[in-house]
């Protein structure tokens, strides 16, 4: 009660205090009019009677307070501290249960907080919908427009699918009837072979037999003028042959001129390239100029020999000059050259253009359009006539088909050497590398050019 009534007292003092600093202000502020100075005297006095008042109230107040506290008896002191503990332990928890509603407080604070940026992050982001809307419906329009054309494009293409169905269907039956006219083909080429081989039988048959009948009247010519052969046995003999030699040329004139009208699966075809039949190797419309592989054929040969060819068209093979230069007189003809070194490894040199003099010009090489992975080493001997061991045409000091042991288009001397003595090597010259390729294997083939009449 004292420090209740004491603190009473500070309170008016306080008052007093304030207001007597009020009474001060005029000083400080310079009031201009006296009428507020008098109202403000006014208030302060009413203020004095009320204190006086207050002051009266509080006295009354502690003497009752005093006059209950002395009634008061000492259990009553127990039981009111029981349950001044008891409202201290309802004061904790209140104050816990205070606190906690606090933390949620500012925790809802913080959710209202985040359900605020979340509103306007979905205001945000209802705007950039708002106004992207429209480029979808551009987009979806457009993709509209893409489909309608696809489906456009679709129908023709199944239109394109019909056809292409009924063009494979065309080129089926067109195939099934190019293998039956090939193998018709084959048959017709293999009755013609035989023909031509029982041509050739029965044409050797009556030479032989002529032969005979004239070294039979030479030598009796000489030994004695008398006996003669009769001349209607000889015009005989020469009436027999007539009707084999056309029937003989109708033949021959019946086989391709090289292997690009061959249909047939690869092997050996009777083929003219001028009017003496010869074998050779067809292989995909491609005819074999030359092959090594083995050295099983000796290739160090006269150049007669080089001109109408030797070997064997399954085994090493050249076709001859003249055949070359028959094949590829109407400059319809392309060039590849295949070869394996010792190694192993694959080398190819192919010419666009490719072409073998006549006889007179020494059968010249003629080359052009290179491609390939062994070089151009052909350049090298291009434009030079052929060279064999009896016949010395290189640009060299020195005779290179004789050194070398093999006919060639030889200029000082080569950079390409397929047709040398096989113990000694095979060469190609890489200048793509400078270095020699050591040739193991060799194919030589002519191809006719598509569409070249």
């Amino acid at each position: 009660m004292e420090e209740l009534s004491t603190a009473n007292y500070n309170d008016v003092y306080e008052f007093l205090d304030v207001k007597s600093e009020d009474t001060k202000a005029p000083h400080s502020h310079k009031y201009r009019h006296n009428k507020m100075v008098h109202a403000q005297l006014s208030r302060l006095a009413r203020t004095q009677d009320q204190l006086d008042e207050y002051q009266q109230n509080l006295q009354t107040q502690i003497l009752d307070v005093q006059r209950r506290l002395d009634r008061f008896e000492e259990p009553n002191w127990n039981l009111l501290s029981a349950k001044v503990e008891f409202v201290e332990l309802d004061t904790k928890n209140l104050r816990n249960i205070i606190s906690n509603a606090t933390q949620k407080l500012s925790d809802f604070d913080k959710i209202h907080a985040s359900i605020l940026e979340l509103r306007e992050d979905v205001e945000s982001i209802e705007n950039k919908a708002d106004k992207t809307i429209p480029e979808f419906r551009k987009e979806i329009s457009k993709l509209d427009v893409s489909l309608a054309q696809l489906n456009a494009q679709s129908s023709y293409l199944k239109e394109d699918q019909e056809n292409l169905r009924q063009s494979v269907k065309a080129i089926a039956v067109s195939v099934s009837n190019s293998i039956d006219r090939a193998e018709l083909d084959r048959s017709m080429i293999k009755k013609i072979n035989d023909s031509v081989i029982g041509l050739t039988t029965r044409s050797k048959q009556h030479y032989y037999r002529l032969n005979d009948h004239i070294l039979k009247s030479e030598a009796s010519h000489d030994i004695n003028m008398t006996d003669t052969i009769p001349l209607p046995e000889l015009m005989g003999e020469v009436k027999e042959l007539q009707p084999v030699q056309r029937e003989y040329e109708d033949l021959v004139s019946q086989l391709p001129r090289d292997c690009s009208s061959v249909s047939g699966p690869p092997g050996t075809y009777l083929i003219r390239p001028d009017r003496v039949p010869l074998d050779s190797w067809c292989i995909n419309g491609s005819t074999l100029l030359q092959r090594r592989y083995n050295g099983s054929v000796e290739f160090n040969r006269k150049f007669i020999e080089y001109a109408h060819g030797f070997g064997d068209p399954t085994s090493e093979y050249w076709l001859g000059l003249e055949s070359m230069h028959q094949l590829t007189a109407d400059n319809c003809s392309s060039m590849r050259i295949d070869m394996t070194d010792i190694y192993g490894g694959i080398w190819y040199a192919q010419y666009e253009h490719f072409s073998v003099g006549s006889a007179d010009s020494g059968y010249v090489l003629e080359v052009s359009g290179f491609k390939g992975n062994a070089s151009d080493a052909f350049e090298y001997q291009n434009h030079m006539e052929f060279s064999t061991m009896d016949r010395d045409r290189d640009i060299s000091n020195t005779h290179c088909a004789g050194n070398y042991e093999g006919g060639w288009w030889f200029s000082h001397c080569q950079h390409v050497n397929i047709n040398g003595k096989y113990t000694l090597g095979l060469t190609w010259f890489d200048s793509a590398r400078n270095e020699w390729i050591a040739v193991a294997t060799s194919e030589m083939r002519m191809y006719r050019r598509p569409g070249c009449t």
